[in-house]
């Protein structure tokens, strides 16, 4: 067995040999096409360079160059950010995360990885979604945040069963191995690097092919009871490796399997070749500035420099290990160096210094590894399995269940409908009702005013009569109209539970549910229940605008401006779009800061919604908030968007009247301006300016109506 071990170690000792040969004709093949690209920048336009600087940051990246890998990227990301262009903005930032990653600064890689993401995940980019969710985990892993790295692990590994890509789910398994093998539960890491070595050698799929094999040698080196079997399944994994990358291994890979042969030849009593390799792969990634190996390759080198009685040389390793990781807050490495610490001080029975190692070991362990760590990691385990064994007996009934699923679905969304037009023919006839009612008040009292001059005596009495019906009427209408607040605000949350039941069930379905046209069904299922959750959403807001009491404040139109439009930003704005802003420090007036925002946020997004999409046409919107006298403020939404006929002006503003087609929420939105004016006492209009374009204008009192009645009302 130990013959065997031997020829191992001289098998991988010629392979390192011939990889490091070779590796120059790769890294000269890299620098090559660096400077090709390099190249193609000079006399390029904006959008024409970020497809070079895109190809050229992942190249440098590549080839450990990172620094430079990060201002390419970071100018990519500015060119997005331009454009407006969030595909683009995506892919920039999530190179700029890689890039900080690799150069140890974890925090900013982790901002700009979460920032990407929430960009990803509102405009639905699957692929740079499931990339972020990957380096967010990994940013998680080498913080030793092992339970957010297992969250995110697993979530992106979903992803990818749901997606069905074999390699894909390969890689996600992998970096699920990572985090069990840094928490030291190594046979758990070796059950997940098994998973992704079967789909990769089944997929017949190379990439990466090289580190997993790597990832299984190190976790063989490292399992409990490993015995002279152990290291030669390790010798042979990281050999595999090495022939696999041939002359174009990565200084990483170089660097961990030097790390890997090291770890197996000192386990192995083999402390010269052990000392050897550990000193290589500490020369490798000092070049490719990999601080994290650094610290790994010193803390070996601290312990084969005890075994040789080197007390000074095993102390110094250490020393330099535990500065490089308190800098850079690798909180596991600082584990290991800690533990070796209280090794060292203990044989040379200096218990002093080895019981202060082992406080900070045993204080450091707790935080990194605490009892709420492990009830997560378990947690996060528990619901993957379980969501595993649920999909197994979803499959089994998928097509008993399906067609039932399907139609109950639709008759829910049949039923939710009918319910909605029995709400608006009630409104309808109530609203009628009332109107009918009014207009026999005033025929009956504008009778009674003719006989005046002829039964002065009997008018006065038929006039007392008249007016007592009137206010019955009056009462009569305002209890209806309590009564249609109370009905669309009661059936309106009525609505929403079922809705809300609806949206959890089209999710789940579409978890689960394989069928390519019943999942095309649930999403549109699915996109129905939201839009009529929105439209339920802006009744309610009606609701409260009209029985909210008003809260009397400074209004800041800048500050109101600048959050709907960073509100407009983050849903994502259309890139030819130019948002222009006019803001007059004397626009000051004292009114409820709510109500006016609603209305420059239904307005802004109106005109924004609206923009015109043709290629040789400048889009824009302008806002204009400017004094007038008596301190009136008069507020200007113009934009050159497709347009509103002003035929009929009055009808825009009626409750369900759409004037486009891309109106998504039923014609709400500027009923609500209209009602929230008209409580600020206010008024709003539309009108053409003499270009042609769209002019939406408000204009709000100094003080609302009911503070100050003795107001005047500008001219518009």
């Amino acid at each position: 067995m130990y013959l065997n071990f031997l020829n191992f170690r001289k098998l991988a000792a010629i392979v390192l040999l011939l990889i490091v040969a070779g590796n120059v004709n790769g890294q000269e093949q890299r620098s090559a096409r660096i400077d090709s690209l390099k190249s193609l920048l000079p006399g390029k336009s904006d959008s024409e360079k970020f497809d070079i600087l895109y190809d050229l940051a992942r190249a440098l990246i590549l080839d450990s160059r990172q620094r430079e890998a990060l201002s390419y990227a970071t100018e990519a990301a500015r060119i997005g950010w331009d454009q407006g262009d969030s595909l683009r903005i995506v892919k920039g930032t999530m190179l700029e995360a890689s890039a900080l990653r690799r150069l140890e600064r974890l925090d900013e890689a982790l901002k700009k990885s979460e920032q990407g993401l929430g960009i990803a995940r509102r405009n639905g980019y699957a692929a740079e979604n499931k990339i972020l969710l990957n380096s967010i985990a990994l940013i998680y892993t080498l913080r030793a945040d092992y339970g957010k790295a297992l969250e995110y692990n697993f979530e992106t590994l979903i992803a990818r069963e749901r997606d069905g890509v074999k390699s894909e789910i390969s890689i996600a398994l992998n970096n699920i191995g990572l985090v069990y093998f840094k928490m030291k539960h190594y046979g758990k890491a070796i059950e997940f690097y098994t998973k992704a070595l079967d789909i990769k050698r089944e997929a017949n799929d190379t990439y990466d092919l090289d580190r997993l094999l790597i990832n299984l040698g190190l976790c063989y080196n490292q399992i409990g009871g490993a015995g002279v079997e152990d290291f030669h399944q390790s010798q042979k994994y990281i050999s595999e490796a090495l022939k696999i990358c041939a002359d174009n291994c990565s200084l990483s890979i170089l660097i961990e399997a030097h790390f890997g042969l090291g770890v197996s030849n000192f386990l192995l009593g083999e402390l010269k070749e052990a000392r050897r390799h550990f000193e290589r792969s500490l020369e490798i990634s000092r070049q490719d500035n990999d601080k994290r190996f650094q610290i790994e390759n010193m803390v070996y080198l601290a312990q084969v420099a005890r075994e040789e009685n080197d007390v000074k040389g095993s102390e110094l390793h250490l020393r330099r290990a535990e500065a490089l990781s308190s800098e850079l807050g690798y909180d596991q490495l600082l584990l290991d160096t800690y533990r070796q610490f209280a090794v060292l001080y203990t044989r040379r029975n200096d218990f002093e210094n080895a019981s202060l190692y082992q406080n900070k070991y045993i204080q450091l362990k707790d935080s990194v590894i605490s009892e709420e760590l492990v009830r997560n990691v378990a947690n996060i385990q528990t619901d993957y399995e379980e969501r595993e064994n649920i999909s197994i007996i979803a499959a089994k009934e998928q097509v008993i269940k399906q067609q039932s699923d399907l139609n109950f679905a639709i008759a829910i969304i049949a039923m939710l409908a009918g319910m909605l037009v029995l709400v608006l023919q009630r409104s309808n006839r109530t609203i009628k009702r009332v109107n009918a009612q009014l207009s026999e008040a005033k025929e009956t009292i504008q009778a009674q005013n003719e006989l005046l001059e002829s039964k002065n005596k009997y008018l006065d009495k038929e006039v007392e009569a008249k007016t007592i019906d009137l206010e019955r009427a009056n009462q009569s209408l305002k209890q209806v109209n309590d009564e249609l607040d109370n009905f669309i605000y009661k059936t309106s949350h009525d609505i929403r539970g079922p809705l809300a039941s609806l949206k959890g069930m089209c999710n789940v379905a579409l978890l689960d549910v394989k069928d390519p046209v019943a999942l095309d069904y649930l999403r549109k299922l699915d996109t129905t229940a939201e839009r009529l959750n929105t439209i339920l959403t802006r009744l309610l807001i009606i609701n409260q605008i009209n029985n909210s009491k008003l809260s009397i404040s400074q209004v800041d139109f800048e500050s109101i401006v600048n959050d709907v439009l960073m509100l407009e930003k983050k849903k994502g704005l259309p890139q030819k779009l130019v948002i222009r802003k006019q803001i007059d420090e004397r626009a000051m007036i004292r009114s409820d800061r709510e109500l006016i925002r609603i209305v420059l946020e239904n307005l802004i997004d109106n005109a924004i919604k609206f923009y015109n999409e043709a290629a040789t046409v400048e889009s824009f919107v302008e806002i204009y908030i400017l004094p007038m006298d008596k301190g009136y403020v008069k507020m200007r939404v113009v934009d050159n968007g497709i347009g509103i006929s002003e035929e009929n002006p009055g009808k825009l503003f009626r409750m369900f009247f759409r004037a486009s087609e891309r109106s998504e929420t039923g014609g709400i939105g500027l009923y609500i301006v209209k009602t929230a004016t008209a409580k600020l006492g206010g008024r709003v209009g539309l009108q053409t300016t003499p270009e042609g374009y769209t002019e939406f204008y408000v204009i709000f009192p100094a003080y609302p109506p009911n503070l100050d009645e003795g107001a005047e009302k500008p001219s518009i």
